[in-house]
């Protein structure tokens, strides 16, 4: 900081004044300066300004409605000093006045009445861009040896005694970091109308280093005054981005009716008086936006501008898109046409979304063409939802293109937009059977966040209909195993569900027993067998019941078996045929149970020959002695043709 040095000026010294919210502002002359009066009229203010006697300089002011505008920061001020720099004599009440530049005004005044000696009243302060309008005089009944001095950390700045004249003067620096003092010496005493006085204008950033004021060594008879004007205008600052993909714009021109206000990038900032503004945004490319807002303190105003290639506006859309793993999601947004003109005939598309499952437009689910959606006319705002299942863990993203066309089908408008979220773990882990089968299988479920909640699992057949459900209350840290029953193979999904959220997964239930022999041939009075293949994915043995019924057979068949942990094996059922049956075909029941319950149940279709030989193709033959003897005879017709060839 540069040490202050004596600087008396009678003159303007200067019209510019630079203030800054982190950035540096230059308040351009002329219009610029100016103060606003609530509740005043034009003429009531011309009123109260009619026949003032200003000393020393007279300041150029215009009045408009219940605006004054000032050329230049020197006139400004001094209209605000007012005619002995006392607020008590103001022509208009400073309670009022709004300024159009961030001021504080300390006024400080010694009158008559402290007696003899040195005496004064001091502020002390650290601020930045002071200005100071100081008159020094001395009035009284006769020539006293009176004096009256204002000085800052020690150096006398201005003065005058009972020989010289009043001394007025304007005084400006940028930085000031210690003591100002208006001193007075009085040795006779009281005389009625002595006074002296001095007007500090600081001119600050509220965002900066506050200014501190404070008041010492007040005597019975000084005044002290701070004054903080309201101010009469704030800085908007304008987020400028692009509707679709969320870049800045830059070169965005700002406009108020016909009046250009600026042309800005995005963070950029316009100084904007207090109350309502309609302004209209436009750029190359792009169609212009108009917002009307409420300016009352500085402020940040979002702006949204969408290329004039596309027809609507995506609104109500999420900024960030966080989904727990294999839940499922249902992206919501608004469809508001830019141009009315422009949203004929519009389809929807989405790509890069793999796991679709439905798309809905104002709650009415829409079917998909050859893979995009019809919405139709939109004439209005539309609300469209696209559910869909996340994925693994990570970020991911899809587009989202809307094609519309005019009335006359004539140019084609293209509206896209990319959406991006992240899909994160659950707040459980989940672990299934490394294959499903019929029966019982072990879900085990770990909390791993630490907190509690009730989690639901639920089991839904390929239609949605619920087979098996079950709840659990978990601590944090807990696991639970539940056991969930599926009655057929299948497909089936598994929905966990927990606060509000479900995540689901796909089930595949593969048939643990299967019917080799569908089919099979068979003669009267001999034999035949039916081959069932089973598996055993789980990790304890499992017992089941076959059974085998109908046809020709005089009583049901029974057999138990098991099969041990992760293993397959074929088991056979053999049977009895009759000789005298009536018919060359039957049926036949196969029933498999796991305790009570059916687990598999099939029927085999039984031919029925009349030969006693067998046969090469279908099942076993009845005529097991003729098999024997037919055999016999072929390896002897094979040993006579062979003693014939030695010969």
């Amino acid at each position: 900081m540069r040490k202050l040095g004596v600087v008396l000026a009678l003159l303007v010294l200067g019209s510019l004044l630079t203030v800054g919210t982190g950035t540096v502002r230059e308040v351009e002359a002329s219009t610029s300066y100016y103060i606003v009066v609530d509740g005043y009229t034009e003429q009531m203010i011309l009123d109260a300004l009619n026949g003032i006697t200003w000393w020393y300089y007279t300041p150029q002011y215009n009045v408009t409605g219940n605006v004054i505008t000032f050329p230049t920061l020197k006139d400004m001020l001094r209209f605000l000093a007012f005619p002995d720099f006392r607020p008590s004599s103001a022509p208009l009440p400073v309670s009022k006045i709004k300024t159009s530049i961030p001021i504080k005004q300390v006024v400080l005044v010694t009158e008559d009445g402290h007696g003899t000696g040195d005496v004064y009243e001091k502020a002390t302060f650290t601020a930045d861009n002071v200005y100071i309008w100081a008159k020094v005089s001395w009035e009284g009944s006769g020539a006293y040896p009176i004096k009256a001095w204002l000085t800052y950390e020690g150096t006398t700045l201005l003065a005058a005694d009972s020989g010289s004249a009043d001394k007025y003067a304007y005084y400006e620096n940028y930085t000031i970091n210690g003591t100002i003092t208006l001193h007075q010496n009085d040795p006779y005493g009281p005389s009625v109308g002595r006074w002296s006085g001095v007007s500090i204008f600081l001119l600050y950033d509220s965002s900066r280093v506050p200014v501190d004021l404070s008041e010492s060594g007040v005597t019975d008879a000084g005044y002290y005054k701070e004054i903080t004007y309201q101010s009469a205008v704030a800085y908007v600052t304008f987020s400028l981005k692009d509707g679709l993909t969320g870049q800045p714009l830059s070169g965005v021109t700002v406009k108020e009716g016909s009046t250009v206000l600026g042309t800005i990038d995005d963070g950029g900032s316009l100084e904007l008086t207090k109350g309502q503004h309609t302004l209209t945004f436009e750029k190359s490319g792009y169609w212009s936006v108009t917002k009307t807002i409420d300016v009352q303190s500085d402020m940040t105003v979002s702006v949204e501008m969408y290329p004039d290639s596309a027809a609507f506006k995506l609104e109500n859309f999420p900024a960030n898109i966080s989904i727990p793993e294999n839940t499922i999601y249902e992206l919501t947004f608004t469809l508001s046409p830019i141009q009315t003109s422009a949203t004929y005939n519009t389809y929807l598309a989405i790509s890069g979304l793999s796991d679709v499952l439905e798309v809905r437009k104002d709650s009415s689910v829409i079917s998909p063409e050859n893979g995009k959606y019809y919405l139709g006319d939109i004439s209005g705002p539309t609300q469209v939802s696209i559910k869909f299942k996340a994925g693994a863990v990570g970020t991911h993203g899809f587009t989202i293109t809307l094609t519309s066309n005019d009335a006359i089908m004539s140019k084609t408008y293209t509206t896209t937009k990319q959406v991006t979220y992240k899909v994160e773990p659950l707040p459980f882990s989940v672990q299934m059977p490394s294959e499903w089968q019929v029966g019982m299988n072990e879900l085990r479920i770990s909390e791993s966040s630490g907190q509690s909640y009730l989690i639901t699992a639920v089991l839904k057949d390929g239609q949605g209909n619920e087979v098996w459900s079950d709840s659990h209350a978990f601590s944090p840290y807990e696991a639970h195993t539940f056991t969930v029953n599926v009655p057929s193979e299948g497909q089936y999904t598994l929905e966990l569900q927990w606060n509000g959220q479900t995540a689901v997964y796909d089930i595949t239930v593969n048939p643990a027993i299967t019917l080799k022999t569908k089919t099979l041939t068979v003669s009267k009075g001999g034999e035949g067998t039916i081959v069932l293949h089973f598996k055993n994915p789980s990790s304890s043995v499992q017992y089941y019941t076959i059974k085998v019924s109908g046809g020709f057979l005089p009583k049901e068949i029974n057999q138990s078996i098991s099969v041990a942990p992760l293993t397959e094996k074929d088991v056979s059922i053999a049977f009895a045929v009759p000789d005298n049956l009536q018919y060359d075909a039957y049926e036949l029941n196969v029933q498999v149970l796991q305790g009570n319950a059916t687990v598999f149940s099939d029927k085999v279709a039984v031919s029925i020959s009349d030969s006693s030989g067998f046969s090469l193709f279908g099942g076993t033959s009845s005529g097991g002695k003729t098999l024997y003897y037919s055999l016999a005879a072929l390896v002897g017709l094979g040993l006579f043709i062979a003693i014939l060839r030695r010969r």
